[in-house]
């Protein structure tokens, strides 16, 4: 897995980003309005090589891959440079892929004077009357290459430009008119339809990466901005809106990655992957354009300010090829409808979304374990279970190294890596199987080995890695919420041990754990921050209480209650006074573990198509509506599976972003939340039925879902961080 520009990437993103900021200025956006052309820039894009750097070098090109051209995009996108280049690129690479002699004539010409040549995004049936399309770069090219049956024509130059929303270079063509015939047959259709996806695909780069530079001008003005004493970025009305169009614009970027990764590794399904990145890049651009420039008030909507290039270009962008929602449609009809598409060569690909033979190889391992023990009343329990807990399973899970194998083995581990621990969580969620409990005994383990005594880890950690024991944790208090260091639970020492006395609230599992990792104050004369200790206090002892508390999931949670309960100070985990440190590597580890919320998505969708497949012909998955709300929800999955993956892979090489957690955290939470009450509408009346059934667990996932949102970080403490650690805003929160 790796996420990373190569050194030769790096340096041809820097070449290119430093030509289009200081060529692409907003005075010279402004001044080409007219017609959406710039032709200073385009000499010099021309004369550095761009428009040709997908044609391999035997026919004069660079023998760029695609990769590299979505840097070029990247770049070209964030400051909105006014020139067709996505389509001039996409066109040099299909007339060099044509290599007739007359598509090479043109060749020469695009790359040795600059000439420009554009593409009709829609195949036109034979000439019959009038196919009358707009162009995108049709104002200023001298050649359109359109599809007319299994012809590929060249045609003369487009009609005057037209003003349009964009101030694009748009032109109207009728496309049945003459034209010079440049290939004939299938081959001719291949090649066609393998640039329009290849435009596709550039395309969103260009939207994606003028959204996010439309995001960093609205957080810089929030910096600046005052109103009532503080900078507007403080307040949250504004924060959190920003951040959850930074996390979808980010889920764009990956979905743009993974589908170049599809084209060299996976090509079954990169046609899938390449509209699903458009399809979502045009949905979250519309929001996040708008929510950006409303950041800048009244200012926003006037022309002085940059903001609304930004709007009008992404929004252009995003409707050249038609209604994106005719690309949700499109994208049910390639993941679960036969078709053939045909493809672009990507050329090399360096990025590495997959995970490594070895940690696919110990999560089947697990699926294999399970399929194995998994019996109709195991699977009911799964189902009906207000807890997860079954020792005699969890028991057999460490017998079989399944429980904690990243643990060291002098613990009762394995050493597994966090890629090999990935791949054992989605086998528990591809079972069915309950995590919760097992993932709260890990967390507290590994909390216990990175801050507790030698002499604690011994008598501790081998307790939890055989399966007999678990713990719970007790950080929320009645009155504290999400802000857990306003804990009023305190600890005193009275000379040989620590009483603790006070109350804890939704300490799920507390009925079923042998200790509970409490934050406690340990200290009332400093600041709340300051003044709270970790400890790991043993629960099987007088003062301990527990109470159930029911909720809306079917899930137990519990109250508890500390009176006089007695704990040596050995089972303190960090300093006294120093447990913010703890809970920051405790939060740390609760909010990158994405897998979670991957597991809940799929589990749901699996079952929805389970249901969509039922009825023969009558099957609802027959209906393409139907195909796109199920095509809606995989997206949503495979967006927070790609924000989990990156997380990994930045905390294994060390480049963790503080944003990369909350950022995964918060977009699986709210998708499972999106996800469930859309699936839930789609099958009404009948998924409000609670029962075991495919439908049954839709109706029951819609009410687990809205927790997820609230534990192990709020959604909104998570847009919190991700406002302050991505976008620099001030701190929104007390």
């Amino acid at each position: 897995m790796d996420f990373s520009l190569t050194e030769e990437q790096t340096l041809l993103k820097d070449t290119f980003e430093r030509l289009f900021r200081e060529q692409s200025t907003s005075d010279r956006i402004r001044a080409t309005e007219a017609t959406g052309f710039d032709p200073a820039l385009w000499a010099q894009v021309v004369a550095m090589g761009m428009p040709v750097m997908r044609v391999p070098e035997e026919l004069g090109g660079g023998g760029s891959s695609l990769s590299d051209a979505v840097l070029v995009a990247e770049s070209a996108g964030r400051h909105l440079a006014s020139i067709p280049l996505v389509e001039s690129i996409v066109t040099a690479r299909l007339l060099a892929d044509v290599n007739t002699p007359e598509s090479r004539s043109w060749l020469g010409r695009v790359a040795d004077e600059g000439t420009i040549v554009t593409l009709a995004l829609h195949a036109v049936a034979p000439a019959v009357g009038q196919d009358r399309q707009l162009i995108s770069g049709g104002g200023v090219a001298q050649g359109i290459i359109a599809l007319r049956g299994t012809t590929l024509v060249l045609l003369p130059a487009a009609e005057r430009p037209v003003a349009n929303l964009g101030q694009l270079a748009l032109a109207y063509r009728n496309l049945a008119d003459d034209g010079e015939v440049l290939a004939e047959g299938a081959d001719a259709v291949r090649l066609y339809h393998a640039a329009i996806e290849e435009w596709t695909l550039l395309t969103a780069t260009l939207i994606a990466s003028a959204s996010r530079q439309v995001l960093e001008l609205a957080a810089d003005y929030a910096k600046e901005r005052q109103a009532f004493g503080k900078p507007i970025g403080a307040y949250q009305g504004l924060a959190h809106p920003l951040a959850d169009s930074w996390t979808d614009i980010e889920g764009a970027s990956l979905l743009i990655s993974r589908a170049l990764w599809a084209l060299a590794h996976d090509p079954g399904h990169a046609a899938a992957a390449i509209t699903m990145a458009y399809w979502w890049t045009t949905e979250a651009a519309a929001k996040a354009t708008v929510r950006a420039t409303r950041a800048f008030g009244g200012y926003g909507m006037t022309l002085e300010y940059d903001a609304q290039l930004y709007f009008r270009r992404a929004r252009a962008w995003s409707l050249l090829k038609g209604d994106p929602k005719q690309e949700l449609e499109r994208l049910g009809d390639r993941l679960w409808t036969e078709h053939s598409t045909a493809l672009p060569d990507a050329g090399l690909v360096t990025i590495d979304i997959d995970f490594s033979d070895e940690a696919k190889a110990f999560g089947a391992t697990c699926e294999k374990f399970f399929n194995e023990v998994m019996t109709d009343e195991l699977r009911a329990f799964t189902f009906h279970t207000t807890d997860g807990h079954d020792l005699q399973m969890q028991r057999e899970l460490a017998a079989r190294g399944f429980l904690f194998p990243d643990w060291p083995a002098e613990y009762g581990g394995q050493g597994r890596t966090r890629y090999e621990m990935s791949m054992l969580r989605r086998a528990f969620g591809a079972a069915d199987w309950w995590v919760a409990a097992i993932g709260v005994t890990n967390l507290t383990g590994k909390i216990v080995a990175a801050f507790g005594s030698d002499e604690v880890k011994r008598e501790i950690l081998p307790k939890f890695a055989s399966g007999d024991y678990n713990a719970t944790l007790g950080y929320t208090e009645p009155s504290g919420g999400s802000d857990i260091f306003a804990a009023k639970t305190r600890a005193d020492w009275n000379g040989s041990e620590w009483v603790i006395n006070g109350q804890k609230i939704f300490t799920s599992h507390g009925h079923i754990a042998q200790y509970g990792l409490l934050i406690v104050r340990t200290n009332h004369e400093v600041p709340k921050h300051a003044g709270v200790t970790l400890f790991l206090v043993p629960l099987d002892q007088p003062g301990y209480e527990c109470r159930e508390i029911k909720t809306l999931g079917g899930e137990r949670t519990n109250t508890t209650f500390y009176t006089d309960v007695k704990v040596p100070d050995r089972y303190r985990l960090g300093p006294v006074d120093g447990g913010a440190k703890v809970m920051a590597h405790a939060l740390s580890l609760e909010q990158s573990a994405a897998d979670y919320y991957v597991s809940a998505l799929a589990r749901q969708l699996r079952h929805a198509l389970a249901w969509a497949k039922t009825g023969g012909d009558k099957a609802p998955i027959g209906s393409r509506a139907t195909r796109a709300r199920l095509a809606r929800a995989q997206t949503l999955h495979d967006i927070t599976d790609l924000l989990g993956r990156r997380c990994l892979w930045s905390g294994v090489v060390g480049q963790q972003d503080k944003s990369f957690g909350p950022m995964a955290k918060l977009f699986g939470s709210e998708a499972w939340v999106s996800s469930t009450t859309d699936l839930l509408d789609l099958a009404a009346p009948d998924s409000l039925v609670t029962e075991m059934s495919d439908l049954g667990v839709i109706e029951q996932e819609h009410r687990k879902a809205m927790a997820a949102t609230i534990y192990a970080g709020t959604s909104e403490v998570l847009r919190s961080i991700i406002a302050e650690s991505a976008l620099g805003l001030p701190r929104s929160r007390m």
